[in-house]
């Protein structure tokens, strides 16, 4: 009967501790759940309900919505970039007419959504065109002439004009460093006018307005990937050495040109580290370096002349780094080249169907090429 008694009081105390564990577990989620209300109630509310401050937001045809919650939190139109998210997703409001709101601190959320959906628009878009990846200043160029009033030339002029380029690295002086000023260099802006759709509510836009944006487009994604990542470090003979940002946006311009496929450019950022890490002295023979400096378009055939040409964007006839840029990048090579894979790749070829080969010896990659 004891033991009975003791299996029974055991039984009990067991019972009695998992009905508490459970209480405590319940009171534990009713206070999360009353946390978040009332974190939620505060961020739903607006900033400053008394603002008489208007502030001017572009949405670009292209801005997601992780973008522009985040792009009003910056400017303190809203408390919080991950509630108006959620707000956004629960009433399944996705997508958003281009051009530029005006909104102020003293708006709900629901009034900041409503606009949004309505494409209430403050002013309407009147010139926009779209820079896409891999894109050159000459390019660019073209593209800006076919949408504004700004010609082919001045553009061109204006970005091999040194003055001129120097009032924008007063405004980015960490991002566009005296690298860019080598008088070899061709335009000393070329790879730092980032992708994007572009648009502007006046017609008669000023070059100074594009090329501002174009590179903010760049200083807020690629180079802050580049800092944010405690910038890029290679070693070289036992040294640990950094890659400055435009060493950086040099090697990605030639991902960029070379490589379409995210895998690809992957293994191949991985290749251009591991020679100049392990032989310095070894050039990095890309053809879209050739391309650039002897200005052929990548349809155009490569003579012996070409490859043999003394420009120092050649990285046939120069070993290392190429001097700059050879085009702009998408933020998807940005975000590949900045954390290169081990790999001991140094040789790469392309076979009849386009699919890129790597290999890490010469024996391999002439089995390669036979392929």
């Amino acid at each position: 009967m004891k033991k009975n008694s003791i299996y029974k009081d055991a039984r009990l105390l067991s019972k009695y501790i998992s009905l508490t564990i459970l209480v405590i577990l319940f009171l534990l989620f009713i206070l999360t759940v009353l946390i978040g209300l009332i974190v939620a109630g505060v961020n739903t509310r607006p900033v400053n309900a008394d603002s008489n401050e208007k502030i001017i937001i572009t949405v670009n045809p292209n801005t997601t919505t992780e973008t522009l919650s985040h792009q009003l939190a910056d400017k303190n139109i809203i408390r919080n970039a991950t509630t108006f998210k959620y707000y956004l997703k629960l009433n399944n409001i996705s997508s958003f007419q281009a051009g530029e709101y005006k909104f102020s601190p003293s708006m709900t959320l629901k009034e900041i959504a409503k606009s949004l959906e309505s494409g209430k628009v403050y002013l309407k878009t009147a010139v926009q065109f779209e820079i896409k990846e891999g894109s050159t200043i000459e390019l660019i160029a073209g593209v800006v002439e076919e949408n504004t009033s700004i010609s082919r030339e001045t553009f061109k002029k204006k970005m091999r004009d040194r003055d001129y380029i120097k009032k924008f690295q007063k405004k980015y002086p960490d991002m566009l460093t005296d690298e860019i000023m080598n008088k070899d260099i061709r335009y000393p802006l070329e790879g730092y006018l980032a992708p994007n759709t572009y648009q502007y509510s006046e017609s008669d836009v000023s070059l100074d307005d594009i090329i501002d944006e174009m590179l903010k487009n760049t200083y807020d994604t690629t180079f802050k990937k580049y800092k944010d990542n405690g910038a890029f470090k290679i070693t070289k003979n036992y040294q640990e050495t950094e890659i400055t940002f435009h060493e950086y946006m040099t090697l990605s311009s030639i991902v960029e040109s070379e490589m379409k496929k995210i895998t690809d450019k992957s293994r191949y950022i991985s290749l251009l580290i591991n020679r100049i890490e392990n032989n310095p002295q070894s050039a990095l023979d890309s053809d879209a370096t050739v391309r650039y400096a002897v200005r052929k378009e990548p349809n155009e055939d490569l003579s012996e002349s070409d490859f043999n040409n003394d420009s120092k964007y050649n990285s046939y006839t120069h070993k290392g780094i190429p001097i700059g840029p050879i085009s702009n990048i998408s933020e998807e090579t940005a975000s590949t080249t900045i954390n290169p894979p081990d790999t001991d790749y140094y040789y790469f070829t392309k076979n009849n169907s386009g699919k890129v080969l790597f290999s890490s010896s010469l024996k391999e990659q002439k089995e390669n090429q036979s392929k």
